[in-house]
Protein backbone atom coordinates (compact mmCIF):
# COMPACT_ATOMS: atom_id res chain seq x y z
CA UNK A 1 0.00 0.00 0.00
CA UNK A 2 1.39 3.50 -0.83
CA UNK A 3 2.04 5.68 2.10
CA UNK A 4 0.82 9.29 2.36
CA UNK A 5 1.83 12.55 3.85
CA UNK A 6 -1.43 14.36 5.82
CA UNK A 7 -2.41 17.23 7.56
CA UNK A 8 -5.52 16.78 9.89
CA UNK A 9 -7.09 18.74 12.75
CA UNK A 10 -7.89 16.74 15.86
CA UNK A 11 -10.96 17.33 18.20
CA UNK A 12 -9.51 20.33 19.97
CA UNK A 13 -8.71 22.19 16.96
CA UNK A 14 -4.25 21.82 16.94
CA UNK A 15 -2.83 20.87 13.45
CA UNK A 16 -1.36 17.66 12.98
CA UNK A 17 0.95 16.59 10.29
CA UNK A 18 2.06 12.76 9.81
CA UNK A 19 2.17 10.06 7.49
CA UNK A 20 0.30 6.95 6.87
CA UNK A 21 -0.11 4.05 4.88
CA UNK A 22 -3.56 3.33 3.06
CA UNK A 23 -5.45 1.81 -0.45
CA UNK A 24 -6.32 5.62 -1.20
CA UNK A 25 -7.17 8.98 0.12
CA UNK A 26 -10.54 7.85 1.23
CA UNK A 27 -9.33 5.20 3.34
CA UNK A 28 -6.62 7.30 4.39
CA UNK A 29 -9.81 10.16 5.62
CA UNK A 30 -11.77 6.88 7.08
CA UNK A 31 -8.45 5.78 9.00
CA UNK A 32 -7.78 9.46 10.42
CA UNK A 33 -11.82 9.60 11.71
CA UNK A 34 -11.30 6.49 13.36
CA UNK A 35 -8.24 8.35 15.44
CA UNK A 36 -10.34 11.28 16.13
CA UNK A 37 -8.57 13.56 13.22
CA UNK A 38 -10.01 15.30 10.58
CA UNK A 39 -8.23 15.29 7.28
CA UNK A 40 -7.29 18.88 5.56
CA UNK A 41 -4.94 17.28 2.41
CA UNK A 42 -2.88 15.03 1.88
CA UNK A 43 -0.34 13.71 -0.55
CA UNK A 44 0.88 10.58 -2.07
CA UNK A 45 4.75 10.14 -1.07
CA UNK A 46 7.37 8.42 -3.38
CA UNK A 47 8.09 4.51 -2.73
CA UNK A 48 11.66 5.45 -4.09
CA UNK A 49 14.17 7.74 -3.28
CA UNK A 50 15.15 10.84 -5.34
CA UNK A 51 13.05 10.00 -8.33
CA UNK A 52 13.79 13.99 -9.63
CA UNK A 53 17.49 12.17 -10.80
CA UNK A 54 15.85 9.16 -12.75
CA UNK A 55 17.81 9.21 -16.07
CA UNK A 56 15.49 8.14 -19.29
CA UNK A 57 16.53 8.35 -22.69
CA UNK A 58 14.63 9.41 -25.93
CA UNK A 59 14.39 6.03 -26.58
CA UNK A 60 12.94 4.46 -23.80
CA UNK A 61 10.54 6.97 -23.84
CA UNK A 62 9.46 6.03 -27.48
CA UNK A 63 9.36 2.39 -26.47
CA UNK A 64 7.29 3.03 -23.57
CA UNK A 65 4.71 5.21 -25.25
CA UNK A 66 4.37 2.69 -28.07
CA UNK A 67 3.92 -0.63 -25.69
CA UNK A 68 1.03 2.09 -23.71
CA UNK A 69 -0.48 2.94 -26.83
CA UNK A 70 -0.80 -0.98 -28.14
CA UNK A 71 -2.10 -2.44 -24.51
CA UNK A 72 -4.79 0.69 -23.91
CA UNK A 73 -5.40 0.24 -27.32
CA UNK A 74 -6.12 -3.78 -27.35
CA UNK A 75 -8.55 -3.19 -23.61
CA UNK A 76 -5.88 -3.37 -21.49
CA UNK A 77 -6.43 -1.55 -18.21
CA UNK A 78 -3.99 1.71 -17.71
CA UNK A 79 -2.66 -0.48 -14.06
CA UNK A 80 -2.07 -3.59 -15.69
CA UNK A 81 -0.19 -2.05 -18.57
CA UNK A 82 1.91 0.02 -15.97
CA UNK A 83 2.96 -3.34 -14.43
CA UNK A 84 3.26 -5.26 -17.30
CA UNK A 85 6.27 -2.22 -18.67
CA UNK A 86 7.71 -2.83 -15.24
CA UNK A 87 8.56 -6.44 -15.69
CA UNK A 88 9.95 -5.17 -19.53
CA UNK A 89 12.02 -2.73 -18.37
CA UNK A 90 15.61 -2.75 -18.48
CA UNK A 91 16.48 0.74 -16.98
CA UNK A 92 16.22 -0.01 -12.69
CA UNK A 93 15.18 3.75 -12.54
CA UNK A 94 12.36 3.70 -14.74
CA UNK A 95 10.92 0.32 -13.47
CA UNK A 96 10.73 2.12 -9.91
CA UNK A 97 9.38 5.30 -11.47
CA UNK A 98 6.42 3.02 -12.90
CA UNK A 99 6.10 0.61 -10.30
CA UNK A 100 5.59 4.30 -8.62
CA UNK A 101 2.77 5.75 -11.08
CA UNK A 102 0.83 2.14 -11.11
CA UNK A 103 0.52 3.01 -6.93
CA UNK A 104 -0.61 6.30 -7.45
CA UNK A 105 -2.96 4.86 -10.02
CA UNK A 106 -4.42 2.37 -7.50
CA UNK A 107 -4.67 4.80 -5.15
CA UNK A 108 -7.11 7.21 -6.98
CA UNK A 109 -4.62 9.71 -8.30
CA UNK A 110 -4.61 10.51 -12.46
CA UNK A 111 -2.08 8.91 -14.69
CA UNK A 112 -1.17 13.03 -15.36
CA UNK A 113 -0.66 13.73 -11.56
CA UNK A 114 1.21 10.50 -11.24
CA UNK A 115 3.64 11.27 -13.78
CA UNK A 116 4.30 15.21 -12.83
CA UNK A 117 6.15 13.25 -9.87
CA UNK A 118 8.70 12.91 -11.88
CA UNK A 119 9.42 16.03 -14.10
CA UNK A 120 12.91 15.06 -15.29
CA UNK A 121 10.99 11.32 -16.90
CA UNK A 122 8.11 13.11 -18.02
CA UNK A 123 7.89 16.76 -19.18
CA UNK A 124 5.35 18.88 -18.61
CA UNK A 125 4.20 18.85 -22.36
CA UNK A 126 3.90 14.72 -21.82
CA UNK A 127 1.94 15.46 -18.92
CA UNK A 128 -0.72 17.90 -20.66
CA UNK A 129 -1.09 15.33 -23.77
CA UNK A 130 -1.99 12.53 -21.59
CA UNK A 131 -4.35 14.91 -19.36
CA UNK A 132 -5.99 15.51 -22.59
CA UNK A 133 -6.28 12.07 -23.33
CA UNK A 134 -8.18 11.36 -19.76
CA UNK A 135 -10.47 14.13 -20.36
CA UNK A 136 -11.59 13.18 -23.91
CA UNK A 137 -11.62 9.43 -23.32
CA UNK A 138 -8.58 8.82 -25.80
CA UNK A 139 -5.64 7.56 -24.13
CA UNK A 140 -4.38 5.11 -26.37
CA UNK A 141 -4.39 8.31 -28.81
CA UNK A 142 -2.76 10.35 -26.15
CA UNK A 143 0.08 7.78 -26.00
CA UNK A 144 0.17 7.30 -30.16
CA UNK A 145 0.45 11.61 -30.56
CA UNK A 146 3.03 11.24 -27.60
CA UNK A 147 5.20 8.55 -29.29
CA UNK A 148 4.96 10.46 -32.93
CA UNK A 149 5.99 13.54 -31.09
CA UNK A 150 9.08 11.76 -29.16
CA UNK A 151 10.07 9.72 -32.87
CA UNK A 152 9.79 13.80 -34.30
CA UNK A 153 12.57 14.99 -31.85
CA UNK A 154 14.49 11.95 -31.99
CA UNK A 155 14.85 11.89 -35.57
CA UNK A 156 15.66 15.71 -35.89
CA UNK A 157 18.06 15.75 -33.29
CA UNK A 158 20.07 12.49 -35.05
CA UNK A 159 19.80 14.15 -38.38
CA UNK A 160 21.80 17.03 -37.25
CA UNK A 161 23.99 15.43 -35.50
CA UNK A 162 24.95 13.16 -37.94
CA UNK A 163 25.28 16.10 -40.73
CA UNK A 164 27.69 17.66 -37.87
CA UNK A 165 29.82 15.55 -37.30
CA UNK A 166 32.09 14.92 -40.36
CA UNK A 167 32.51 18.64 -40.32
CA UNK A 168 33.56 19.44 -36.72
CA UNK A 169 36.21 16.31 -36.73
CA UNK A 170 37.41 18.14 -39.37
CA UNK A 171 37.53 20.94 -38.27
CA UNK A 172 38.80 19.52 -33.91
CA UNK A 173 41.68 18.03 -36.83
CA UNK A 174 42.53 21.37 -38.58
CA UNK A 175 42.75 22.95 -35.14
CA UNK A 176 45.21 20.65 -33.58
CA UNK A 177 47.43 19.92 -36.66
CA UNK A 178 47.79 23.82 -36.59
CA UNK A 179 48.67 24.03 -32.68
CA UNK A 180 50.85 21.05 -33.43
CA UNK A 181 52.77 22.52 -36.70
CA UNK A 182 53.64 25.55 -34.81
CA UNK A 183 54.57 24.04 -31.23
CA UNK A 184 56.65 21.55 -32.80
CA UNK A 185 57.29 22.11 -36.86
CA UNK A 186 58.29 25.64 -37.30
CA UNK A 187 60.36 26.10 -33.69
CA UNK A 188 62.76 23.34 -35.30
CA UNK A 189 62.96 25.11 -38.60
CA UNK A 190 63.62 28.76 -36.86
CA UNK A 191 66.29 27.33 -35.30
CA UNK A 192 68.15 26.22 -38.04
CA UNK A 193 67.13 29.30 -39.78
CA UNK A 194 68.78 31.31 -37.39
CA UNK A 195 71.73 29.15 -37.43
CA UNK A 196 72.52 30.23 -41.28
CA UNK A 197 72.81 33.76 -39.44
CA UNK A 198 70.99 35.20 -42.76
CA UNK A 199 68.80 37.96 -43.06
CA UNK A 200 65.09 37.05 -42.54
CA UNK A 201 62.06 38.00 -44.34
CA UNK A 202 59.35 39.31 -42.59
CA UNK A 203 57.14 36.92 -43.34
CA UNK A 204 59.54 34.58 -41.65
CA UNK A 205 59.93 36.57 -38.47
CA UNK A 206 56.09 36.25 -37.91
CA UNK A 207 55.77 32.92 -38.66
CA UNK A 208 58.59 32.36 -36.00
CA UNK A 209 57.20 34.60 -33.68
CA UNK A 210 53.82 33.05 -33.81
CA UNK A 211 55.87 29.45 -33.03
CA UNK A 212 57.34 30.58 -30.15
CA UNK A 213 54.10 31.91 -28.30
CA UNK A 214 52.35 28.82 -29.49
CA UNK A 215 55.07 26.99 -28.01
CA UNK A 216 54.83 29.22 -24.97
CA UNK A 217 51.23 28.97 -24.33
CA UNK A 218 49.73 26.37 -26.02
CA UNK A 219 48.09 25.58 -23.16
CA UNK A 220 46.16 29.09 -23.12
CA UNK A 221 45.22 28.55 -26.80
CA UNK A 222 43.24 25.08 -26.01
CA UNK A 223 42.54 26.32 -22.31
CA UNK A 224 41.23 29.63 -22.44
CA UNK A 225 38.35 28.86 -25.11
CA UNK A 226 36.86 26.00 -22.82
CA UNK A 227 37.19 28.21 -19.97
CA UNK A 228 35.35 31.48 -21.65
CA UNK A 229 33.00 28.82 -23.30
CA UNK A 230 31.80 27.02 -19.84
CA UNK A 231 31.59 30.64 -17.60
CA UNK A 232 29.12 31.90 -20.36
CA UNK A 233 27.16 29.13 -20.32
CA UNK A 234 27.29 29.09 -16.74
CA UNK A 235 26.29 32.99 -16.69
CA UNK A 236 23.83 32.43 -19.26
CA UNK A 237 22.05 30.22 -16.88
CA UNK A 238 21.95 32.13 -13.75
CA UNK A 239 21.18 35.61 -15.87
CA UNK A 240 17.67 35.65 -18.11
CA UNK A 241 18.66 39.18 -19.45
CA UNK A 242 22.35 37.56 -20.82
CA UNK A 243 20.33 34.59 -22.00
CA UNK A 244 17.96 36.54 -23.86
CA UNK A 245 20.98 38.41 -25.68
CA UNK A 246 22.50 35.24 -26.68
CA UNK A 247 19.31 33.82 -28.11
CA UNK A 248 18.86 37.28 -29.88
CA UNK A 249 22.29 36.67 -31.41
CA UNK A 250 21.78 33.13 -32.03
CA UNK A 251 19.38 34.41 -34.51
CA UNK A 252 21.09 37.48 -36.10
CA UNK A 253 24.45 35.14 -36.64
CA UNK A 254 25.27 34.66 -40.51
CA UNK A 255 24.03 31.32 -42.29
CA UNK A 256 23.75 30.04 -38.30
CA UNK A 257 21.16 32.41 -37.49
CA UNK A 258 18.38 30.95 -40.06
CA UNK A 259 18.92 27.18 -39.27
CA UNK A 260 18.34 28.66 -35.51
CA UNK A 261 15.18 30.64 -36.25
CA UNK A 262 13.91 27.45 -38.44
CA UNK A 263 14.44 24.80 -35.40
CA UNK A 264 12.84 27.10 -32.97
CA UNK A 265 9.68 27.80 -35.10
CA UNK A 266 9.29 24.00 -36.10
CA UNK A 267 9.06 23.29 -32.32
CA UNK A 268 6.52 25.79 -32.11
CA UNK A 269 4.26 24.51 -35.02
CA UNK A 270 4.68 20.59 -33.85
CA UNK A 271 4.00 21.28 -30.56
CA UNK A 272 1.38 23.28 -31.09
CA UNK A 273 0.04 20.82 -33.55
CA UNK A 274 0.15 18.14 -31.45
CA UNK A 275 -0.49 19.82 -28.43
CA UNK A 276 -4.29 21.62 -30.16
CA UNK A 277 -4.66 17.97 -32.07
CA UNK A 278 -4.87 16.25 -28.29
CA UNK A 279 -7.67 18.35 -27.18
CA UNK A 280 -5.75 21.01 -25.09
CA UNK A 281 -6.92 24.41 -25.35
CA UNK A 282 -5.38 26.82 -27.90
CA UNK A 283 -4.70 28.97 -25.14
CA UNK A 284 -3.25 26.04 -22.87
CA UNK A 285 -1.20 24.84 -25.85
CA UNK A 286 0.50 28.67 -26.39
CA UNK A 287 1.37 28.46 -22.36
CA UNK A 288 2.77 25.25 -22.62
CA UNK A 289 4.75 26.04 -26.26
CA UNK A 290 6.84 29.20 -25.15
CA UNK A 291 8.86 26.99 -22.93
CA UNK A 292 9.52 24.15 -25.56
CA UNK A 293 10.82 26.60 -28.15
CA UNK A 294 14.61 26.94 -26.76
CA UNK A 295 14.64 30.75 -27.99
CA UNK A 296 13.56 33.31 -25.55
CA UNK A 297 12.66 35.78 -28.46
CA UNK A 298 10.38 33.28 -30.23
CA UNK A 299 8.91 32.17 -26.65
CA UNK A 300 8.04 36.35 -26.36
CA UNK A 301 6.11 36.70 -29.23
CA UNK A 302 4.31 33.22 -28.22
CA UNK A 303 3.59 35.37 -24.65
CA UNK A 304 2.28 38.12 -26.52
CA UNK A 305 0.27 35.96 -28.35
CA UNK A 306 -0.58 34.11 -25.41
CA UNK A 307 -2.19 37.41 -24.12
CA UNK A 308 -3.74 38.36 -27.35
CA UNK A 309 -5.86 35.15 -27.78
CA UNK A 310 -7.12 35.49 -23.70
CA UNK A 311 -8.17 39.22 -25.30
CA UNK A 312 -9.79 37.13 -27.80
CA UNK A 313 -7.93 38.96 -30.73
CA UNK A 314 -5.87 35.85 -33.30
CA UNK A 315 -2.63 34.83 -33.11
CA UNK A 316 -1.44 35.47 -36.42
CA UNK A 317 -2.20 39.35 -35.59
CA UNK A 318 -0.13 39.45 -33.30
CA UNK A 319 2.74 37.48 -34.52
CA UNK A 320 2.36 39.46 -37.68
CA UNK A 321 4.42 41.84 -35.31
CA UNK A 322 7.33 39.86 -34.86
CA UNK A 323 9.79 39.68 -37.16
CA UNK A 324 10.66 36.47 -36.49
CA UNK A 325 7.83 34.93 -38.05
CA UNK A 326 8.28 34.62 -41.71
CA UNK A 327 5.55 35.44 -44.22
CA UNK A 328 4.85 31.52 -44.82
CA UNK A 329 4.18 30.76 -41.38
CA UNK A 330 2.04 33.15 -40.84
CA UNK A 331 -0.51 33.14 -43.56
CA UNK A 332 -0.66 28.75 -42.82
CA UNK A 333 -1.80 30.08 -39.25
CA UNK A 334 -4.46 32.57 -41.25
CA UNK A 335 -5.76 29.99 -42.59
CA UNK A 336 -5.59 27.31 -39.78
CA UNK A 337 -7.66 30.01 -37.81
CA UNK A 338 -10.48 30.67 -40.56
CA UNK A 339 -10.80 27.06 -41.38
CA UNK A 340 -10.99 25.21 -37.99
CA UNK A 341 -8.23 23.67 -39.35
CA UNK A 342 -5.44 25.55 -36.93
CA UNK A 343 -3.69 21.99 -35.79
CA UNK A 344 -3.46 20.34 -39.33
CA UNK A 345 -1.58 24.17 -40.44
CA UNK A 346 0.60 23.61 -37.68
CA UNK A 347 1.61 20.72 -38.40
CA UNK A 348 2.25 21.30 -42.28
CA UNK A 349 4.25 24.14 -41.36
CA UNK A 350 6.56 21.81 -38.86
CA UNK A 351 6.83 19.24 -41.78
CA UNK A 352 8.11 21.79 -44.19
CA UNK A 353 10.61 22.87 -41.19
CA UNK A 354 11.40 19.48 -41.01
CA UNK A 355 12.58 18.89 -44.70
CA UNK A 356 14.28 22.30 -44.91
CA UNK A 357 16.28 22.09 -42.01
CA UNK A 358 18.70 19.13 -42.70
CA UNK A 359 18.92 20.20 -46.60
CA UNK A 360 19.78 23.70 -45.24
CA UNK A 361 22.24 22.21 -42.40
CA UNK A 362 23.99 19.98 -44.90
CA UNK A 363 24.16 23.02 -47.62
CA UNK A 364 26.28 25.31 -44.68
CA UNK A 365 28.44 22.42 -44.14
CA UNK A 366 29.00 22.01 -47.72
CA UNK A 367 30.34 25.81 -47.74
CA UNK A 368 32.25 25.80 -44.61
CA UNK A 369 34.31 22.23 -45.31
CA UNK A 370 35.96 24.01 -48.43
CA UNK A 371 36.75 26.61 -46.74
CA UNK A 372 38.28 24.87 -43.47
CA UNK A 373 40.82 23.18 -45.75
CA UNK A 374 41.42 26.09 -47.90
CA UNK A 375 42.79 27.52 -44.60
CA UNK A 376 44.74 25.02 -43.44
CA UNK A 377 46.45 24.86 -47.23
CA UNK A 378 46.38 28.71 -47.01
CA UNK A 379 48.14 28.04 -43.40
CA UNK A 380 50.57 25.53 -44.36
CA UNK A 381 51.65 27.60 -47.65
CA UNK A 382 52.71 30.79 -45.54
CA UNK A 383 54.74 28.52 -42.78
CA UNK A 384 56.36 26.93 -46.49
CA UNK A 385 56.82 30.06 -47.81
CA UNK A 386 58.75 31.54 -44.79
CA UNK A 387 61.13 28.81 -44.55
CA UNK A 388 62.11 28.16 -47.77
CA UNK A 389 62.57 32.42 -48.41
CA UNK A 390 65.67 32.57 -46.37
CA UNK A 391 67.09 29.00 -47.65
CA UNK A 392 67.02 30.39 -51.24
CA UNK A 393 68.82 32.97 -50.35
CA UNK A 394 71.65 30.98 -48.32
CA UNK A 395 71.60 28.95 -52.08
CA UNK A 396 71.70 32.28 -54.06
CA UNK A 397 74.39 33.55 -51.63
CA UNK A 398 76.59 29.86 -52.24
CA UNK A 399 76.36 30.21 -56.08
Amino acid sequence: MPDFSYRAVDKAGHNIEGTMTADNEAMLNQQLHGIGYWLIDAELQSKINGPRKVSVTRKELIEFCSAMAAMLGAGISIVDAFRTMTEQSTNPGFLHVMEDISLNIEAGNTIADSMLMYPNVFPSQVCNLIKAGEVSGNLPGAFKDLQLHLEWVDKLVSEIKQISIYPAMVLVTVVLFIILLFTFVVPKFAEILVSLDVPLPVITKWVMAAGEFTKAYWWALIGVPIVVAVVLRYAIGVSEELARKADELKLKLPIFGEIAKMVALSKFAHNMGILVKSGVSILQALTLCKDMVGNRVVADAIADAEVAVNEGKTISSVLRQHEVFPPMMLRMITVGEESGQFEQSMLHVSSRYDEEIPVRVKRVFSILEPAIMLTLIGIIGVVSLAIFLPLVSVMGGIG
